[in-house]
């Protein structure tokens, strides 16, 4: 029977309407069995329509071939093609493709990361006048909304990129980064309701608004268990014996605890105090050994928390470098690159 003359609509009743209709103009896009690229899905979405199309081809379409990363997300966090779709089915990284239009200017969700550490949403905004041109120093005005529960941030950063990473133009990434301060496993529903463009302003004084709307975005992000290590063991670090008591690693973060009073004694080596939150450079993960041998060196590691409680030290950081945490066997800190062994 032809495939494209299937009434595909009784082989598959229980998928929703908007999933039909996608199957069906994939379908009707076939040459030579090769199907052409479905645009702006989300990730749960992408999930029936791969699994549909497999049952109706007879062919393997995964959810990580549709969805490819954006190449702006890429530059914060890189990962081989293999990494990527390891992100996008284990739903570390979704893609939002949600698209609103007010008041002359078009804002479009693109890219969600995301574990129980750290979050990365991508926008971009495009203004339909052209002579309206875009800088770093522009801004965008929104609020953030929780609905399931309470802000789980204990910092949120808020940019467009600079011009080294995309030139001056009517268009431009916007990014929002954020540092849970409870790190869960929990996943996460947003609402980002943006109010208004705004000029670049002076100092801690806001710009005026450019262009005023109404653009508001539902995000409902799912994060990743993190592979925990139980250490309690002693490791020399910058010439000091260190007892490490844990480490956990997700593909994007890495959490460390410590006894207390082995990290004062590098505070004083390092002649920093990090109650006045001074950086203990020694306890730095400057890479990832993995089993093999390979090395996987952080040339944009960022340190999110680091603090003393209950006779502990803690640190997370999020990597810039996405690993593969199956094929670790060590962690490589400070300059020296002391190793901290995962069993």
């Amino acid at each position: 029977m032809d495939m494209k003359k299937k009434n595909w609509y009784d082989e598959f009743p229980e998928v929703p309407e908007h999933v039909h209709q996608t199957v069906l103009s994939t379908l009707a896009g076939l040459d030579d069995r090769k199907v052409k690229k479905v645009k702006r899905m989300k990730k749960n979405k992408i999930i029936i329509l791969a699994a549909a199309m497999t049952a109706v081809l007879g062919m393997t379409v995964s959810a990580s071939e549709i969805f490819k990363w954006n190449k702006q997300a890429q530059e914060v966090f890189e990962a081989d093609e293999e990494q990527q779709k390891e992100l996008v089915m284990d739903q570390i990284a979704q893609e939002a493709y949600q698209t609103i239009s007010d008041g002359g200017l078009t804002l479009q969700a693109i890219q969600t990361i995301q574990d129980n550490n750290c979050f990365y949403a991508l926008f971009e905004i495009t203004a339909a006048d052209e002579s309206i041109q875009i800088t770093p120093g522009h801004n965008m005005e929104f609020t953030i909304d929780y609905p399931d529960g309470s802000d789980p941030f204990s910092m949120l950063n808020w940019n467009f990129v600079d011009e080294h990473r995309q030139a001056v133009s009517n268009s431009r990434y916007f990014e929002i980064t954020g540092t849970k301060q409870n790190p869960g496993e929990e996943d996460l529903t947003m609402k980002i309701q943006f109010t208004s463009l705004n000029a670049p302003g002076e100092k801690a004084v806001a710009g005026s608004p450019v262009l005023e709307g109404n653009w508001e975005f539902a995000l409902n992000l799912h994060t990743t268990k993190p592979v925990r290590y139980e250490i309690n063991k002693d490791y020399q670090i910058a010439g000091c014996a260190v007892t490490v008591k844990t480490v956990e690693l997700t593909p994007i973060s890495v959490k460390v605890t410590c006894e207390e009073e082995d990290i004062r004694q590098l505070e004083t080596l390092e002649g920093i105090n990090l109650d006045q939150a001074d950086t203990l450079r020694s306890l730095f993960v400057n890479g990832i050994r993995y089993e093999d041998g390979t090395v996987i060196e952080e040339m944009g590691y960022q340190e999110l928390t680091a603090g003393y409680s209950d006779g502990d030290y803690t640190k997370t950081a999020r990597f810039s470098n996405v690993i593969d945490v199956d094929k670790a066997s060590a962690l490589l800190v400070g300059d020296a690159m002391d190793e901290i062994l995962l069993p």
